[in-house]
C-alpha cells in the first residue's frame, strides 16, 4: 500500500527555489532584544521600533493574531517556521510564498506552500543571509501584505527534511512503533537488565488482569453539582483509557522482548474489546483516555501485524480511524495557532504521531495525520519553552512533556537522520533550568500547578537528565542526574517514563562523565518563559538559600498561575516562604479562588484584588546582574493587573520588584508601585509552617527544623499586619485523588498567610523587606535597622544596605560590602570602587562594582530589556500603527 505516497505532492504543494540572484545585506545583522529607554511612549527614530512595552495588551494571546516572523526581526532559526492567524471555517486551505525578492515577482526565487489545511509553513531548507519576504492567504483569496524578516550569519541552522521525505523514509514492514522489524532480533536477544525485568514483570501483571469493559468508563460516585460531576466523568473516562493503554503497552513490550505467545493473545483480546466500543462514547469523554484507546489499538495493529488476519486488521483500523480523525479535524487550522494547548503537547501529540506511524500505508488518511503532526512539532516545539530553556507551565507539568520532546525527534532521526535534539538550543539549555529551578535534593521553584508537590526532582527528572546527557553529550546533565542520586533513590526501571526509549533507542549511547563540580553562577534568568532563580550555594543543597521569581510574557493561563512578580524562598531544599493551597481540579472553587489567585502567592494585591487569570496579565524579567556573592533581578509586572478578556483593570501603572540575594543568607525585596487612582496596597508572604509576627517592629519569622527565616518590612505608608492560618476557600478532596504514595491526598487547612496592608489609599507605594535565613541565625540585626526621612539603613554581617522609601525623591536600593568592596545601586547611583567613580552609560541603570580575582575593579550595568517575543510584537504593532 506504498502508493499512498503518490498523493503527497498534491497535498503538500510544490517547492521551487533558485539561489542565483540572491542579494545579501552588507551590514552586520543582530537581534535587538530590546533595551528600553526610560519613560513611556518613546520611539527610536532610527529603527522604528516601539520602545514602550506598556503599549502591548498581550504578548502571547490564546491564538496567534499576527504573522511571524515579520517586521524586520532577525529570525531565531534558519529557516524559521512561518505562522499566521487562522481563519475559522470548514475546509479552509492556505497558500504561502517566501522569497529574497522584495516583491515576490520572480518564480525562480520563490518557495511555495499550496493547498495546506493548516497555517504553518516550514521551508525545510537553509535560507541565505539577508532579508526575506513572504505572504500568505486563504486559497483563492487576496494575498496578505508582504512581511519581512532577516536571516543573520550567526543564527542557528535547523534544516529539517520535508514531510514527504519523512513519510517516504518509513519502513514498509511492521512493527515500526515500539521497535522496527530490522531491530527486533537484536532487542529480543539483549542481556537481561533491570529495565527488561521490570517490563516483563508488568507484562505478567497485565496478563493476570481482567479485560476492561466499556461500562467501567462511567464514574462510580456523584459530585455536588454539574461541575463536579463533569470532572468525575472525565476522571472515569481517563482511567479507563489509561488501564487499556498500560495493559496493552506492557503486553506488547513484553512480547517484543520475550516472544511469549500469551502476551500477544491477551493484548489482541483487549484491543478487540476496545474496538467494539463506541468511538465517541464514554471512552472518548476524556481526550487522554480517547488517545490512549486509539494508540492501544494501533500498537496491537503494528506489533502483532503478522499474527492478524486481514479481517482483524480492518476491524482495528475501523475503530482507530474515527478517533484519530477526530483529533485531526479538531487540530488543523487550530492548534498550530494556539499558543497554549497543554493536553496536545503533554501526551496526545506523541500518541497521535505513533498511531500515524503504526497505520501508515494501511489507512490512507494517515498520510495527512502524520504530515500535520510532523510539521506541527517542527514549527512549534518547544511550545512552552524558549531558546534559553525552561518550560512555562512549570516543573511538575513538564514531566508530562518529557517523552514527547524526546521521542518524536528520535523517530525523525531514526527514519531520516535529522537530529532535531542537537539542532535546537532548547535541549542544551534545558538542563540549566532544571539545575536552577528544581535543584538536586531540593523542592521546586513553586511556579504553576502541582509544583508544590515536588519535594525533590524525582525519578523522571533523573531519567530525563540522563537521556539529555547521552543525546547531547552534555556532562552538565549527567552531573545533575548524579547529584540528584546523592539525595534520593530513583527507581529508573520501576518508572515507565523514558524506560522503553532508554532500552530500545539510546541504550548504546555513552553517558558523558560528569565533572566533579560545576562553576555555576549565583543566578540564572530564563527570559523567554519569564523566570529567574538565585542561589547562595547551588551545589550544596543542605546550606543553599534559593529564591526564585516569576514574571512571564506568557501571563496566566492553563496550568500557569496569577503570579507575576512573585517569589518563593527555600533553604536547605525545604520550602520556607512559599505559595500555598492545593490544585484539587482546574475549576474547583479553592483553585480558582485561592490556589491560582495572587492572594496565595508572595506578591502584591491592589484593593484586595489580584492579577487576572489571563494571558493579557503578563510580566517579564527586565534586568539581571550577578557576581560570586550577589545576584540581582528586576521583574516588571506593570501590565499584570488588567485584562480586557476578563474585564478587570485595577489601575496599576507600575509594579517593579527588585530582588537581591546577598551571600550567605540575605534576601532583599524592593517594590515600586504606582496606580492611576488611589488604591490600598497589600504585600503578601506565606509559609507552610507556623509563622509568627511582631506588629510593633513589623517582623515575621518561621522556624523550621533546619533553619530560621526572619524578615522585616518597611514601607512608604503605615502598615497594618494581618496573619491568618486558614484559606479563604476550603480545599476538599471530593475527587478522591491519590498522591504519588498511593494514599488519599490530604488538603489540610493549616498554612500561614501574612498580609501587610496600607492604612490608607495612595497613588504610589514602596515596600522594602529584608529576609534573613540560616541554621544559626542572629536575627537581632534586623531590629537594629533604622528609618529616617523615608530612608532605611541597616547593617547585617558585612553588608550595609539602604533603601529609599521617600515618594518625593527617586527610588534606589544601595548595597555595599565593606570587606569585599562589592557595591550595587538599583537605580543609577554613581559607584565608587578603588577610588574610581563609575557613572555608567545609561541613566537609571542598575550598577554593580566588584573587585575581580586579579584585584582589579570590574563594573557592570543593566538597563531594562524585553525578551524576543515581546520585541517582535512591539515591532509589529509599531509597523502597523504608522
Amino acid at each position: 500500500m506504498r502508493n499512498n505516497k503518490d498523493n503527497i505532492n498534491g497535498f503538500f504543494g510544490s517547492t521551487k527555489m533558485g539561489f542565483k540572484g540572491f542579494f545579501f545585506i552588507s551590514i552586520g545583522i543582530f537581534v535587538f532584544i530590546g533595551f528600553i529607554l526610560f519613560g513611556r511612549g518613546k520611539t527610536n527614530k532610527n529603527s522604528g521600533a516601539i520602545e514602550d512595552p506598556y503599549q502591548l495588551e498581550v504578548v502571547y494571546p490564546r491564538y496567534l493574531d499576527y504573522p511571524k516572523p515579520s517586521s524586520g526581526m532577525v529570525a531565531l532559526t534558519n529557516p524559521p517556521a512561518l505562522k499566521w492567524p487562522v481563519e475559522k471555517g470548514e475546509n479552509i486551505r492556505y497558500e504561502a510564498r517566501l522569497s529574497s525578492d522584495s516583491i515576490l515577482s520572480n518564480p525562480e526565487k520563490i518557495l511555495e506552500l499550496k493547498d495546506s489545511p493548516w497555517a504553518i509553513f516550514n521551508p525545510h531548507q537553509k535560507l541565505g543571509t539577508g532579508t526575506w519576504y513572504w505572504q500568505f492567504r486563504k486559497s483563492g483569496g487576496e494575498w496578505s501584505e508582504i512581511q519581512h524578516f532577516r536571516v543573520a550569519d550567526s543564527v542557528r541552522s535547523i534544516v529539517s527534511p520535508t514531510a514527504e521525505q519523512f513519510l517516504h523514509a518509513l519502513p514498509l514492514s511492521h512493527p515500526r512503533v515500539l521497535v522496527t522489524q530490522a531491530d527486533l532480533a537484536q532487542i529480543r536477544h539483549l542481556d537481561p537488565n533491570n529495565d527488561i525485568r521490570a517490563i516483563l514483570l508488568n507484562a505478567e501483571k497485565a496478563l493476570k488482569t481482567s479485560i476492561p469493559e466499556e461500562r467501567e468508563g462511567q464514574p462510580l460516585k456523584k459530585g455536588k453539582g454539574e461541575e463536579q460531576n463533569k470532572k468525575l466523568r472525565l476522571d472515569a473516562s481517563k482511567e479507563l483509557g489509561t488501564q487499556v493503554y498500560e495493559s496493552i503497552l506492557a503486553l506488547s513490550e513484553g512480547y517484543i522482548l520475550s516472544g511469549k505467545e500469551e502476551y500477544a493473545e491477551k493484548a489482541i483480546q483487549i484491543a478487540f474489546e476496545v474496538a467494539s466500543w463506541e468511538p465517541r462514547g464514554v471512552s472518548s469523554i476524556n481526550d487522554f483516555g480517547d488517545a490512549r484507546c486509539m494508540l492501544s489499538m494501533a500498537l496491537v495493529f503494528d506489533t502483532f501485524y503478522d499474527r492478524l488476519s486481514e479481517t482483524q486488521k480492518a476491524g482495528l483500523l475501523q475503530s482507530i480511524k474515527p478517533r484519530a480523525a477526530h483529533f485531526y479535524s479538531n487540530w488543523i487550522n487550530n492548534i498550530e495557532a494556539r499558543v497554549l494547548s497543554g493536553h496536545v503537547w503533554q501526551h496526545i501529540l506523541h500518541y497521535f504521531f505513533q498511531t500515524g506511524i503504526a497505520v501508515y500505508g494501511a489507512e490512507p488518511d494517515a498520510t495527512k495525520w502524520l504530515a500535520y503532526a510532523y510539521e506541527l512539532f517542527l514549527a512549534k516545539a518547544p511550545v512552552l519553552g524558549g531558546m534559553d530553556g525552561g518550560w512555562a507551565e512549570g516543573v511538575s507539568y513538564f514531566r508530562m512533556n518529557m517523552e514527547t520532546m524526546i521521542d518524536i525527534p528520535l523517530y525523525i532521526k531514526k527514519f531520516t537522520g535529522f537530529d532535531f535534539i542537537n539542532a535546537h538550543p532548547w535541549y542544551e539549555n534545558q538542563v540549566d533550568w532544571m539545575i536552577y529551578h528544581i535543584p538536586p535534593g531540593s523542592a521546586s521553584d513553586g511556579f504553576a500547578d502541582n509544583s508544590e508537590e515536588m519535594d525533590m526532582p524525582g525519578t523522571e527528572y533523573v531519567a530525563f537528565a540522563l537521556e539529555l546527557a547521552k543525546l547531547t553529550n552534555n556532562s552538565k546533565a549527567s552531573w545533575y542526574a548524579k547529584k540528584c542520586l546523592e539525595y534520593e533513590k530513583a527507581d529508573l526501571s520501576g518508572h515507565a517514563t523514558l524506560r522503553w526509549i532508554r532500552l530500545t533507542k539510546t541504550r548504546d549511547l555513552p553517558i558523558p562523565d560528569p565533572k566533579p563540580s560545576l562553576d555555576l553562577p549565583t543566578g540564572r534568568p530564563f527570559h523567554d518563559i519569564g523566570v529567574v532563580s538565585m542561589h547562595s550555594d547551588i551545589s550544596n543543597t543542605k546550606e543553599n538559600l534559593m529564591v526564585a521569581m516569576r514574571s512571564s510574557p506568557f501571563g496566566s493561563y492553563g496550568h500557569m498561575l496569577s503570579d507575576q512578580n512573585v517569589f518563593n524562598v527555600l533553604y536547605g531544599g525545604k520550602k520556607l516562604f512559599y505559595r500555598t493551597g492545593y490544585k484539587v481540579s482546574m475549576s474547583d472553587p479553592h483553585r480558582t479562588g485561592w490556589y491560582q489567585h495572587t492572594k496565595s502567592q508572595n506578591g502584591i494585591l491592589v484593593n484586595g484584588m489580584g492579577q487576572p487569570y489571563s494571558t493579557e496579565a503578563f510580566g517579564w524579567i527586565a534586568r539581571f546582574l550577578h557576581t560570586d556573592e550577589l545576584a540581582y533581578a528586576k521583574g516588571d509586572a506593570s501590565m499584570a493587573y488588567k485584562s480586557k478578556e476578563t474585564g478587570e483593570d485595577y489601575s496599576v501603572l507600575k509594579n517593579y520588584r527588585h530582588l537581591i540575594l546577598l551571600k550567605p543568607n540575605l534576601l532583599l525585596v524592593y517594590d515600586e508601585l504606582e496606580a492611576g487612582n488611589p488604591v490600598a496596597w497589600s504585600w503578601l508572604i506565606h509559609s507552610l509552617d507556623e509563622m509568627k509576627i511582631n506588629r510593633e517592629n513589623q517582623t515575621f519569622s518561621v522556624q523550621q527544623e533546619n533553619a530560621l527565616g526572619a524578615g522585616r518590612i518597611w514601607a512608604s505608608e503605615k502598615l497594618l499586619l494581618h496573619l491568618q492560618d486558614t484559606f479563604d476557600i476550603d480545599a476538599v478532596n471530593w475527587r478522591g485523588t491519590l498522591g504519588e504514595d498511593g494514599k488519599l491526598k490530604s488538603y489540610e487547612n493549616n498554612q500561614y498567610h501574612l498580609k501587610a496592608s496600607t492604612s490608607k489609599k495612595s497613588l504610589k507605594m514602596r515596600f522594602f523587606t529584608i529576609i534573613q535565613v540560616g541554621e544559626d541565625l542572629n536575627d537581632t540585626e534586623l531590629s537594629e535597622g533604622w528609618s529616617e526621612n523615608g530612608k532605611v539603613e541597616i547593617k547585617i554581617g558585612n553588608w550595609t544596605i539602604s533603601a529609599n522609601l521617600d515618594l518625593e525623591t527617586a527610588p534606589d536600593l544601595f548595597v555595599q560590602n565593606h570587606v569585599s568592596e562589592t557595591v550595587f545601586s538599583s537605580h543609577g547611583k554613581m559607584l565608587r570602587l578603588q577610588n574610581q567613580s563609575y557613572a555608567g552609560n545609561y541613566p537609571g541603570s542598575s550598577r554593580l562594582g566588584v573587585i575581580d580575582e586579579s584585584g582589579f575593579p570590574l563594573f557592570k550595568e543593566a538597563k531594562d530589556q524585553v525578551p524576543y517575543e515581546m520585541q517582535a510584537r512591539m515591532q509589529y504593532v509599531q509597523n502597523n500603527n504608522r
